[in-house]
C-alpha cells in the first residue's frame, strides 16, 4: 500500500509540475537557444537511463543487455523503426538470456 501511495504522490508531483511550467513559461517565452536544444533533452535523457543499467555501479555490465542495446541501436539506425529495433533488441536480450 505504501508503494501504491508513493507512485501517485510521485505521478501527482510531475503532473503539476509539468502543468505548471508549461502555463507559466510557455515555449515562445523561452530564449531561442533553449528552444533550440529542449527536442534533445529526451534523447539525452534515455540514453543515460540506458547506460545506467547497462553499466551497473559495481562495474558489473550484462552482456545479454548490452547485446541486446547494440541491436536495438544498429537496427533503428539501419531501418529506422523504433517498434522493429525494440522488437530485435528485446528478441536478442531473451536468446542470449535462454544460451
Amino acid at each position: 500500500m505504501t508503494a501504491l501511495v508513493a507512485s501517485l504522490g510521485a505521478a501527482l508531483a510531475t503532473y503539476l509540475l509539468r502543468i505548471l511550467l508549461i502555463t507559466l513559461v510557455p515555449a515562445s517565452q523561452l530564449p531561442a537557444a533553449v528552444r533550440r536544444l529542449l527536442p534533445h533533452v529526451g534523447p539525452a535523457v534515455l540514453a543515460g537511463l540506458v547506460a545506467a543499467a547497462l553499466f551497473r555501479p559495481s562495474g558489473a555490465v550484462q552482456p545479454a543487455f548490452l547485446v541486446g542495446a547494440a541491436l536495438t541501436g544498429a537496427v533503428a539506425w539501419w531501418r529506422g523503426s523504433v517498434v522493429l529495433a525494440t522488437g530485435v533488441g528485446l528478441s536478442a536480450v531473451a536468446a542470449c538470456q535462454l544460451i
